[in-house]
C-alpha cells in the first residue's frame, strides 16, 4: 500500500510530538516526494537534511536522482550527479544505475556506456546483469543491435549470466530491425542456457511473427508459452488479434477476442480498436459498430483512436450520415474531435457527391474557429476534392491560404494542383505551378512529370515533353508504365510512329510491363497511320500477354474493314484478325 500523503502527516505529527527526524525519516520523505512528482518537495527536504547537520548518503541522492529520472529530467539528473561527485558524496552501484538508466531512457545510450567505462576503470563500480541489461537494452531501443551484442559477449567473457530481461532486450531489438530468424536463434540459446521466458519472451516473437504475416507460427508459439506454463496477458492477445485480422481471419480473430475474456482477461481500448479497425477496413462496418456499443456496454470509454477509425470506416462505405453522427457524438466529450478526426471526416465528404465538397469547406472552418491547425493532409485532401469537382479557382485560393497559415505545400500538394489544373483545362497556370514548385526547391516526381509531359503533348511542345522524357534518368527517376503510355501517346498523335516504337522498344528493354491501355493506343497510332502490318502485330502480341483491343479499338478497325476493297492485302490482315481465315 503506497499512501505517500500518509508519510507527510505522519512525519508532521511527529514533529509536533517532538520526536527527531534522522537521515532515513528524511530519506524516506525524499522517495515519497519523488513518486508523487514533487522533486521540488524533495530538494526542500533534502535543504533540511543540511540545514540540520546531517551527511546525506547514497540512498537520499540515489532516490533524488531516481525521481529527475522519472520527470524525464535527464539534464538536471546529470547535473546533480557530476555535483555529488565532485563534492565527494558517496556514489554506489544503484546510483550508478539511476543515471546510466536516465541517460538510457532519453536514447543516450552512448553516453550511459561511456559513464560505465569510466566507473568500472575508477573501480567505482563492479559490473552486474542490471547495469548491463540497461544498457543493452537502451541500446536494442536506439536500432544499434550490433553494439548491444557486443555488451552480450562481453558479459560472457566476463562470467556475468544474463538473465531473461537481458534477453527480451535482445530478441526485441531483433525483430524491430527485421531479424526475427536471429531473435529465434537467440530464444533456442535462451533455453538452452536454461534461462526461462516469461510473458514478455513470448509476447515479442509473437508479435514479431504476426507483423511479418506469419500468424500460423505465431499461434504455435501460444501453445508453446502455454505448455510451458506462461499465462498470455491483454499484449499477447492483442498482438494475435491485430495478426489474424491482417491476414483476413475474422474468424480466429473473434475467437481469440472471446478466448481472452473466457480466460479472464479484459480486453483493453487497444484490443478493441484493433478489431474495429480491422472490421471498419474490410467494409464489415455493422459488425465495427457492434464492437463499439459493446466496449461502451462493458464499461470501456472509447478513446479518440476508436472514434476516429469508426468514422474512418463510415467514411470508406460512403455512409456520410453515419460517419457525422459518429463525429457529432465527440462533442462535448473528453474526447473531442482532433485534427486527424476532422481530417478523416473531409476526405470522406471530398470522396462523396460532388456537393458534399461545401461541407468538407465548412469543417476546415470550423476547424480554424476551434484553434486546430490543418496539416498538410488535410488541405491536400481539401485540394484534391475541389479539383476533381472542377473547382480549381477555389483550388487555388486554398494553396495561398495554406501558405498564409504557415503551411507549407508538400510534393503532393503541387502534384494533385498541377494535375487538377491540367485536367480542367487550366494548362498554363499548371506549368507554371510547376516552375514555381522548382523555384522553391521541391524535386518533382515521377506522378507529377506525367502531368508536365501529358500537358506539353496536348499543347503541341512534343519536342520540349521527349527532352524532359529522355532527361529524366538525370534526376534518378525511372519512367513508370503511365508515363511511357503518356509519351508514346503524344507521338503519336503527331503521327511520330518510329520515334514511338523506339520509346516502346526501350520500355520493355527497361523492364517496364505495358498494360492495356499502351497496346490499344500503339495499335490505334499505327492503324490512323496506315501502318496495317505493324498494328496487327501488337494486336497478336497483347492477345498472348492477355489483352483485348478497347471498344474504340474495335470499332476503329471494323469501319476501316467495312470501308476498303476486300482484295486490299493490308486491309485482309485486319479482317483475318478479326474474324479468322474465313
Amino acid at each position: 500500500m503506497k499512501q505517500y500523503s500518509k508519510v507527510f502527516s505522519l512525519w508532521k505529527l511527529m514533529e509536533f510530538e517532538g520526536i527527531e527526524s534522522n537521515i532515513v525519516t528524511f530519506g524516506t520523505l525524499i522517495n515519497c516526494s519523488c513518486y508523487v512528482g514533487r522533486v521540488d518537495l524533495g530538494f526542500a527536504v533534502l535543504g533540511k537534511i543540511l540545514k540540520l547537520g546531517f551527511e546525506p548518503n547514497s540512498i537520499v541522492f540515489s532516490t533524488l536522482l531516481k525521481g529527475l529520472s522519472m520527470k524525464r529530467k535527464t539534464t538536471q539528473c546529470l547535473q546533480l550527479f557530476y555535483k555529488i561527485a565532485k563534492n565527494g558524496y558517496p556514489c554506489d552501484e544503484v546510483t550508478f544505475g539511476v543515471v546510466i538508466n536516465a541517460l538510457c531512457k532519453s536514447m543516450k545510450a552512448g553516453n550511459a556506456l561511456e559513464l560505465f567505462r569510466a566507473a568500472v576503470e575508477t573501480d567505482k563500480l563492479n559490473p552486474n546483469v542490471n547495469i548491463y541489461s540497461t544498457i543493452i537494452d537502451g541500446l536494442c531501443k536506439e536500432n544499434r543491435v550490433k553494439d548491444a551484442f557486443h555488451l552480450f559477449e562481453e558479459m560472457s567473457v566476463k562470467r556475468i549470466v544474463a538473465n531473461v530481461i537481458t534477453y527480451n532486450s535482445l530478441i526485441c531489438g531483433l525483430c524491430n530491425t527485421g531479424q526475427l530468424r536471429g531473435a529465434l536463434s537467440l530464444f533456442d540459446n535462451m533455453l538452452q542456457k536454461q534461462v526461462s521466458p516469461n510473458v514478455v519472451t513470448f509476447s515479442i516473437l509473437i508479435d514479431s511473427h504476426c507483423k511479418n504475416q506469419r500468424t500460423d507460427e505465431a499461434l504455435e508459439l501460444l501453445q508453446v508459452m502455454l505448455q510451458r506454463g506462461e499465462k498470455p496477458n491483454v499484449i499477447t492477445f492483442n498482438s494475435l488479434i491485430h495478426g489474424l485480422c491482417s491476414s483476413n481471419q475474422w474468424r480466429k480473430a473473434t475467437e481469440m477476442f472471446n478466448d481472452m475474456t473466457s480466460q479472464g482477461i479484459s480486453p483493453d481500448v487497444c484490443t478493441y480498436n484493433i478489431l474495429i479497425d480491422a472490421f471498419s477496413k474490410e467494409g464489415k462496418i455493422d459488425h465495427a459498430h457492434e464492437l463499439f456499443e459493446l466496449m461502451i456496454q462493458r464499461g470501456m470509454e472509447p478513446d479518440t483512436i476508436t472514434y476516429n477509425v469508426l468514422i474512418d470506416g463510415y467514411c470508406l462505405q460512403g455512409q456520410m450520415e453515419g460517419a457525422r453522427k459518429i463525429f457529432d457524438s465527440m462533442l462535448g466529450t473528453s474526447h473531442e474531435p482532433d485534427v486527424r478526426s476532422y481530417s478523416i471526416l473531409i476526405n470522406g465528404y471530398c470522396k462523396a457527391k460532388p456537393k458534399s465538397i461545401d461541407e468538407a469547406l465548412r469543417l476546415l472552418g470550423d476547424m480554424n474557429r476551434k484553434g486546430l491547425t490543418p496539416n498538410i493532409v488535410t488541405y491536400n485532401t481539401l485540394i484534391d476534392g475541389l479539383c476533381k469537382g472542377g473547382r480549381v479557382a477555389v483550388a487555388e485560393q486554398l494553396f495561398k491560404d495554406m501558405q498564409a497559415h504557415g503551411s507549407q505545400p508538400n510534393i503532393i500538394t503541387y502534384g494533385t494542383l498541377i494535375d487538377g489544373l491540367r485536367l480542367n483545362g487550366h494548362l498554363s497556370e499548371a506549368m507554371r505551378l510547376f516552375h514555381k514548385m522548382e523555384y522553391d526547391g521541391l524535386k518533382a516526381d515521377i506522378i507529377i512529370y506525367t502531368s508536365i509531359i501529358g500537358n506539353m503533348c496536348k499543347t503541341g511542345k512534343l519536342v520540349e515533353a521527349k527532352e524532359i522524357f529522355c532527361n529524366l534518368s538525370t534526376k534518378g527517376l525511372l519512367p513508370d508504365t503511365r508515363l511511357y503510355t503518356t509519351m508514346l501517346n503524344g507521338l503519336l498523335k503527331e503521327g511520330r510512329l518510329n520515334d514511338a516504337q523506339n520509346i516502346f522498344k526501350e520500355m520493355e528493354e527497361k523492364g517496364v510491363a505495358p498494360d492495356d491501355h499502351t497496346f490499344n493506343i500503339m495499335v490505334q497510332g499505327f492503324l490512323y497511320g496506315k501502318e496495317f502490318h505493324k498494328a496487327v502485330e501488337f494486336l497478336h502480341t497483347m492477345n498472348k500477354r492477355g489483352f483485348s483491343p478497347s471498344a474504340q479499338v474495335a470499332s476503329l478497325m471494323v469501319n476501316l474493314v467495312a470501308a476498303d476493297e476486300p482484295s486490299h492485302e493490308p486491309i485482309d490482315l485486319l479482317r483475318k484478325f478479326l474474324f479468322g481465315d474465313k
